[in-house]
């Protein structure tokens, strides 16, 4: 993050257009390279928002699953959040695993994401109980979906491995009433909560945790 800004990269089709689109009709685009790979500058503002992201190739335009948000400081800068799946944060793999999403709807169903060293397992526990168990591919991503419901209220989850484990203390509930924008950003203690909609127009929860030892972007 750099002068208000949160810079963006990707690869796609060899020079696709790339399009972020704010509810508020703002847009920001970028046309790949031959080798497909772009960088963009997406503004951040006071507040959490979103931008939705899609890609022209000649005249066929694919647009994504979910949602861009883009956060102000502290905590994580950007997260893709994922509809009905686990949210991605943009991380490197790191050797110790971390927590860096968790995602909820109203009927308790969940997906903790987060990053570990590559294809080393990984335990996820919630409230003392095994929820799953994830290999990290290449990039170190992990995603488990609990075999059980999470009843509201607050509960601990707990990534382990061979070379370390996290902590992620969350409390699962009812959001705000989302209207006007599709997002409701909250700052919490070490994370933050968003409350958004869907594509399909489904109330989505997604807890975006900062990273290891940090107080900033």
């Amino acid at each position: 993050m750099d002068g208000g800004s949160v810079a963006l990269a990707g690869r796609t089709d060899p020079e696709a257009r790339v399009r972020l689109q704010s509810p508020d009709g703002s847009a920001y685009g970028v046309t790949a390279g031959a080798d497909g790979g772009w960088t963009l500058a997406a503004p951040v503002a006071p507040v959490a928002r979103l931008l939705s992201v899609s890609e022209v190739v000649g005249s066929r335009a694919v647009q994504s699953v979910g949602y861009l948000a883009v956060l102000p400081a502290p905590g994580q800068a950007a997260i893709m959040l994922r509809a009905g799946g686990g949210s991605q944060a943009f991380a490197s793999a790191s050797s110790a695993p971390w927590i860096s999403a968790i995602d909820f709807d109203d009927g308790g169903g969940a997906v903790v994401s987060g990053f570990g060293r590559p294809g080393v397992p990984i335990r996820v526990v919630i409230d003392g109980a095994l929820a799953g168990e994830a290999r990290p591919g290449s990039d170190g991503r992990f995603s488990v979906t609990p075999t059980f419901l999470l009843k509201p209220g607050l509960h601990e989850a707990e990534a382990q491995s061979a070379v370390g484990q996290n902590h992620a203390n969350f409390a699962l509930g009812a959001g705000p009433t989302i209207s006007g924008s599709p997002v409701v950003g909250q700052r919490q203690s070490s994370d933050w909560r968003l409350d958004w909609l869907t594509p399909a127009g489904a109330p989505q929860t997604t807890l975006v945790f900062d990273p290891p030892q940090t107080s900033g972007h």
